[in-house]
């Protein structure tokens, strides 16, 4: 089945702002290393998050992984938590919400409807950040949670 790019497209930023409305949150965003690609709905200051430390945050699995220790990215936001999910390295959303292990406990069937959906919207995706394919298996879904610990 051939789907539209515009019906692809369509149904990424439904799947976006779904996984906001499911975490409760006030701001979802895919995005790219380089910016953000879909906003259902606009933060300047958020926008400015993605926008400055984006390869930072592509940086997050891999840095948890290997035990790596970041600076805060998150510290202008002291009142929100994050839950990231990142597909094959090449592309991630982003929800500002207030309880992000829930958020990614509860939404592993959107998570996996938005990947099919971002790899039939863009052959590149179904390639790694290093341009390897992946013919076995599944794509790789890295999801990373920030929480805030309430003293």
């Amino acid at each position: 089945m051939f789907e539209s790019q515009a019906r692809l497209q369509e149904d990424a930023q439904r799947l976006v702002e779904a996984l906001r409305e499911l975490g409760e949150g006030r701001y979802a965003v895919l995005f790219d290393p380089k910016g953000v690609l879909i906003e259902p709905t606009p933060d300047a200051a958020l926008r400015g998050l993605v926008r400055d430390r984006g390869a930072a945050l592509f940086g997050l699995p891999a840095a948890l992984r290997g035990g790596e220790e970041l600076g805060d990215l998150f510290e202008a936001w002291p009142d929100d938590e994050f839950f990231l999910a990142f597909l094959n390295g090449r592309v991630g959303v982003l929800v500002a919400c207030p309880d992000a292990k829930r958020l990614e406990d509860e939404s592993g069937r959107l998570i996996k409807t938005l990947a099919d959906r971002l790899l039939r919207l863009n052959p590149a995706w179904r390639l790694d950040e290093r341009g390897r394919g992946l013919f076995f298996g599944s794509p790789r879904l890295d999801t990373v949670v920030i929480s805030r610990s309430s003293s």
